[in-house]
């Protein structure tokens, strides 16, 4: 059987990108709240501040119910919670916590 997926820098995706403590690829940044604070020299919850203060939609935060099943306790603790956001949005993030 032979494969129909396209590569993903045929269909405009961007690559890989790493920085010290986040990567992206396709333009999404995934990591634990802790580590976008590291990488953006503050706490976590400033971060969460941030997000909500420039009023980010993650694309994906583990600390909200997905909506299916059995509502579950869902992790806050920065050290177990994920983000995932654009690669505009790590910049707006930036740009707030820099001022």
């Amino acid at each position: 059987m032979q494969g129909t997926a396209t590569p993903n820098r045929a269909q405009g995706v961007s690559p890989h990108a790493s920085g010290d403590t986040l990567e992206s690829w396709g333009g999404i940044v995934s990591a634990h709240v802790e580590d976008f604070a590291e990488e953006l020299g503050c706490t976590p919850d400033e971060v969460l501040g941030a997000v909500d203060s420039a009023s980010i939609d993650p694309l994906v935060d583990t600390a909200e119910s997905k909506g299916r099943g059995k509502d579950r306790d869902r992790p806050e603790d920065p050290a177990l919670r994920s983000l995932a956001i654009t690669t505009d949005d790590v910049q707006t993030l930036k740009n707030i916590l820099s001022q």
